[in-house]
């Protein structure tokens, strides 16, 4: 299934578009046929010895949602909506400060990615690690929740909003990643010389291909290290660079840090 669920992920299919080629499971011919049908994309492979078929869920974003519901399948531009449209979000009262919880989460968690107590909430109710994500004017428009106990989804977005999580704002450069800690970790350890940016997967929307080249003029990609392919497929899209890791940004290991302060004070 994960071979299937990649393949159709590189296929960036728009809805109520259909592809035809190649089965990427028993490679036939021009018998495997994928259709994007809303929030599901539709698989089947017509050849006899193989007719595998099935669903594939396509997580869509508020823009995206809100375009259908709205315009159907017209296309419309994500500069026709101001942030404080798509997303506004309060905090409610179970998400609280860390600093304020009486039986703080285990703290080796903070250590270990150097991460300051002052920067992340709690979610008391979900036992969850919580990023508040911000507007460009700092207004709080969605949270992002980090699952302490195997509590599935392991990364929860609490609200609707397509502003992806970012931490530190005064750079031209902004560093693609797929999670809120290797975003934080990022800009934290770059401070002014960087954004993290966190996708929170691997899919890259409309609306985040908008926001980047919006504030950002340098792009690098920089994905975990089982999405490589996917990390060059988006630095193609927005005109950055890919960054092969070794592993994931937020475990902070030299190499990987070392080839991306390269990357940031060697561009042009």
């Amino acid at each position: 299934m994960s071979k299937i669920s990649d393949f159709i992920d590189t296929l960036d299919l728009h809805v109520d578009a259909t592809y035809r080629g190649d089965c990427p499971v028993c490679h036939g011919k021009n018998t495997f046929t994928v259709t994007r049908d809303l929030g599901n994309v539709l698989y089947n492979c017509y050849k006899n010895s193989c007719r595998i078929a099935g669903a594939h869920h396509k997580n869509m974003d508020a823009f995206t949602i809100k375009t259908l519901l709205t315009h159907g399948n017209t296309t419309i531009s994500p500069e026709s909506y101001s942030e404080q449209e798509l997303c506004r979000y309060n905090v409610p009262p179970y998400i609280v400060d860390y600093t304020e919880v009486e039986h703080p989460i285990d703290p080796m968690i903070l250590e270990r990615y150097g991460i300051d107590p002052q920067d992340v909430f709690y979610d008391v109710r979900q036992d969850r690690l919580v990023f508040l994500v911000l507007s460009e004017e700092t207004e709080v428009v969605d949270a992002v929740g980090r699952s302490l106990n195997n509590r599935q989804p392991k990364w929860l977005r609490y609200a609707s909003s397509p502003v992806p999580y970012t931490w530190g704002w005064n750079s031209p450069t902004v560093v693609i990643v797929e999670d809120a800690i290797s975003a934080y970790v990022t800009g934290s350890t770059f401070k002014m010389d960087c954004t993290g940016l966190a996708l929170l997967g691997t899919q890259l929307t409309d609306f985040h291909k908008w926001y980047i080249k919006k504030h950002w003029d340098n792009v690098i990609v920089a994905l975990d290290p089982d999405a490589r392919d996917k990390s060059i497929k988006i630095a193609k899209e927005l005109g950055g660079k890919a960054l092969n890791l070794k592993d994931d940004l937020k475990y902070r290991r030299p190499e990987d840090l070392d080839n991306l302060a390269e990357m940031l004070y060697g561009w042009g």
